[in-house]
């Protein structure tokens, strides 16, 4: 429930919810007080033909009719504030655990997260919704039961006692629900999660002709997605055909002890259309008392999830600096212990090329302390790296992915610089791939860099390691893209990375010709 009170009631949402729902509210009791209206205006005016009190009742319906339009215009614009910034808020919390500098033991795919911080924060930010159509529900049908009791108090008697029976019925029914519309998420999840990947690996999987075997596995999860999707969807059609079989059973015996009442002389005919407008009004908020729990239950499965994520612990526990939070500026720049028990050490302006054949990824992982470290087994400046933390680490060493994330926008936006650096754009070969684009720096990338050729992403990549501060640069295998031809090129950026501040280790798991 942690996560539905951030999506619904707090930074101050709270507050903005409650006047939406009184405008929810005073929305449905204006509703039943229409009935009572027409009722009144048979009674006292057309059954007694006086013309001005016609028009006096007529005003005041026009009047009820303008501030319940009034009424339910500002509770949805409320409703809607609440819910979208509930939502923004969820998507911010997700996104904060998945880039936390401690990373997360299980890991998660990308399809996974998007379905979590979308679908699922959009769900929980939806109990707003569920707030005021409930506190609406209930104001009306109360304002309908007390109408109806200075008619007939056995009418509004029954009433109360259907309603009652039926909320507590449908909420000891509606407890499976919960776990089917879990793992109906859950494999919407794992449908999305292979639609993404696939979608990102989409040339890989051409190069090695693997396009049937990925199509059949994306069948198969989306298929069983289906399944799921078509047992939650029976289990609530079955609740929401019984609660409107029990609304239907009251509106016909409201109708009818009213009609009989009418017949004996009981009540007036003015209260008679009461009495039937008010069964009316009654089945729409019973129909929505009685779905509380299933829609409660669609809630707190897509809560669950995003709890799940948000407290997925640490790959990495200890965050805080223990020690030093500054390295202390000594002869080596970095000192690290590789897997094979190798000491890998770069000095400041010096470069280093490391053939670390399968290893390179943990290596890389290691040196950007994504990874646990032992303690004495990686140094910064002559500070050890978990003395120092993740973020420790990270402000004085940059490393570069080898299968980096190229950002919709343009090229400078992807250069996540204030600035342009022209010797960085030339270390990278960036500047010959300017000359070729429309714009040129300020030029679209595409959703991904698709616009981009692989050999174009990765010298954008490469432009963006250089121009960052940091003055240790790691680069894995910076060049691969571009072909044995521009292979050169390599010795080129080595020569070239002294002169613009950096101290740099590169990491190659094939043989190149300058390691």
């Amino acid at each position: 429930m942690e996560m539905i009170r951030v999506g619904s009631f707090s930074s101050g949402r709270g507050p903005r919810l409650v006047a939406a729902v009184t405008g929810q509210a005073s929305y449905q009791v204006a509703q039943a007080l229409i009935p009572v209206l027409i009722g009144t205006v048979v009674d006292r005016a057309i059954g007694k033909s006086d013309s001005t009190a016609l028009l006096v009742w007529l005003a005041v319906l026009c009047a009820l009719f303008v501030g319940l339009a009034l009424s339910w215009r500002i509770a949805v614009r409320l409703n809607t504030q609440v819910f979208v910034y509930g939502e923004h808020d969820l998507r911010l919390n997700a996104a904060r655990r998945v880039l936390d500098a401690g990373g997360m033991k299980a890991q998660r795919s990308t399809g996974e997260v998007l379905t979590i911080s979308t679908s699922d924060a959009s769900h929980v930010s939806g109990f707003s919704g569920v707030v005021a159509e409930q506190g609406s529900a209930f104001a009306g049908l109360a304002a309908a039961v007390i109408s109806l009791a200075f008619v007939s108090w056995p009418l509004a008697l029954i009433v109360v006692l259907i309603t009652a029976a039926q909320l507590i019925f449908i909420h000891k029914i509606s407890g499976p629900l919960d776990e089917r519309v879990y793992a109906e998420q859950k494999k919407a999840a794992e449908a999305g999660m292979l639609a993404t990947d696939f979608t990102l690996g989409l040339r890989v999987l051409k190069g090695f002709g693997a396009e049937p075997t990925a199509l059949s596995r994306y069948v198969n999860a989306s298929r069983e997605s289906m399944k799921a999707a078509i047992r939650t969807v029976r289990a609530m059609s079955s609740l929401t055909a019984l609660n409107s079989g029990v609304s239907a059973l009251v509106l016909a015996s409201v109708a009818l002890g009213a009609a009989w009442m009418a017949h004996q002389g009981t009540i007036t005919v003015g209260n008679f259309v009461t009495v039937v407008g008010l069964s009316r009004v009654i089945a729409g908020p019973m129909e929505t008392l009685g779905f509380f729990g299933a829609e409660l239950a669609a809630k707190r499965g897509s809560a669950r999830r995003l709890s799940e994520l948000l407290a997925e612990p640490h790959l990495i526990e200890s965050l805080a600096p223990t020690a030093a939070t500054e390295p202390a500026r000594t002869e080596d720049a970095l000192l690290i212990s590789a897997d094979n028990g190798t000491v890998v050490s770069a000095r400041r302006g010096e470069v280093v090329g490391v053939r670390a054949d399968d290893s390179a990824d943990r290596l890389a992982r290691k040196l950007a302390y994504q990874t646990p470290l032992a303690p004495d087994s990686y140094f910064v400046f002559g500070t050890d790296a978990t003395d120092l933390g993740p973020d420790g680490v990270r402000d004085q060493v940059f490393v570069s992915a080898h299968e980096g994330t190229v950002f919709t926008g343009t090229v400078f936006d992807n250069l996540a610089a204030p600035n342009v650096d022209s010797s960085a754009m030339t270390s990278s070969a960036l500047d010959d791939v300017l000359t070729h684009l429309p714009d040129g720096h300020l030029s679209e990338v595409g959703e991904q860099g698709k616009k981009l050729s692989g050999g174009q992403r990765q010298r954008l990549l490469l432009a963006r390691a250089l121009h960052q501060p940091q003055p240790i640069l790691v680069l894995h295998e910076p060049t691969i893209s571009r072909g044995l031809c521009h292979r050169a090129s390599d010795c080129t950026l080595a020569e070239k990375l002294p002169r613009q501040g950096h101290s740099g280790d590169h990491l190659e798991p094939h043989p190149a010709p300058f390691v």
